[in-house]
C-alpha cells in the first residue's frame, strides 16, 4: 500500500499474484473481516488484504472516506442513499451498516457531502 504525492493517492493491491494500482476514487467501500479487510472496487473484483480496517481509515479519511461502523469504511462519492432500514446503499447496490454511535455524524457528513 503506497500513496503518491498527487491530489488523488493511488494504492497498490495484490490480487492473484499481480499488483495493481487504483486511485481512491475507484474504491467503493472497505469492509472488515476479522484481521483482514475486503476492498470493493469499480470494475474489478473485491480483494482481501491482510491489514485491519483502522489502517485504511487513517489513510483514507482525508480523501472522502467515512467510517460508518466498526466494520465499514465508505467512499462518500459512491453513496446512493440511506435506505429505510438505516443502512447506506452504495451505487453498486451493496449496503454498509451505520452504527448507533456514529449515526448523527454519518447523517451530518452525508448531508453536506
Amino acid at each position: 500500500m503506497k500513496a503518491t504525492s498527487t491530489n488523488v493517492p493511488r494504492l497498490n493491491f495484490l490480487s492473484r499474484g499481480k499488483t495493481f494500482r487504483v486511485g481512491t476514487e475507484e474504491i467503493i467501500r472497505l469492509e472488515a473481516s476479522s484481521n483482514y479487510t475486503w476492498v470493493y472496487f469499480i470494475g474489478h473484483p473485491p480483494v482481501m488484504t491482510a491489514k485491519v480496517l483502522r489502517i485504511y481509515d487513517k489513510l483514507l479519511s482525508t480523501h472522502g472516506f467515512l467510517r460508518t461502523h466498526r466494520s465499514h469504511l465508505v467512499n462518500l462519492q459512491h453513496i446512493d442513499c440511506v435506505d429505510e432500514t438505516g443502512a447506506i446503499r452504495m451505487l453498486d447496490a451493496s449496503h454498509a451498516e451505520i452504527s448507533r454511535r456514529k449515526k448523527s455524524e454519518v447523517y451530518r457528513t452525508i448531508k453536506y457531502a
